[in-house]
């Protein structure tokens, strides 16, 4: 299987799955489960797994805080899978951010999917399981997938 073929997963796809209170948890889940069974190709990057973190421990963010203990199991489950792709930004990572920027007009907390988006891109992964199908719709290099 090539990495066009992989599929990222999205930070709240892996939030969901582990909120078993969510009513997206069920097809997070599923998602998540196929990945870690090797039955489709799905990878993950750092800046998924620590903004996983950042609002799994927020009880601002979330109604069931993790501790950090449970937060690292969490994570863990992806880094140690043998049938996650780890894909990583890359030395070239600052150059793919200014190419997108040159193409889409982004302002705020839409730099970090803008930077999602080149990561990426400089891993030759084209697909992006989100529920939040609206913040990536307008990058057209990317397909944009929903559980």
């Amino acid at each position: 299987m090539t990495t066009s073929e992989t599929s990222l997963l999205d930070t709240n796809i892996l939030v969901y799955a582990a909120d078993e209170t969510s009513p997206f948890h069920p097809a997070a889940k599923v998602i998540r489960e196929k990945g870690l069974r090797g039955e489709i190709s799905l990878c993950i990057c750092p800046q998924v797994l620590t903004e996983f973190f950042a609002i799994v421990t927020d009880s601002k963010r979330v109604s069931n805080p993790r501790t950090q203990e449970e937060a690292h199991i969490e994570i863990v489950k992806y880094t140690h899978s043998e049938n996650f792709l780890k894909i990583y930004p890359g030395s070239k990572i600052l150059e793919g951010i200014l190419d997108l920027l040159k193409k889409y007009k982004v302002t705020k907390q839409e730099i970090f999917d803008l930077q999602l988006v080149a990561t990426m891109l400089s891993n030759n992964v084209t697909r992006l399981y989100t529920y939040n199908k609206d913040d990536f719709i307008k990058f057209k290099e990317i397909e944009v997938l929903s559980p």
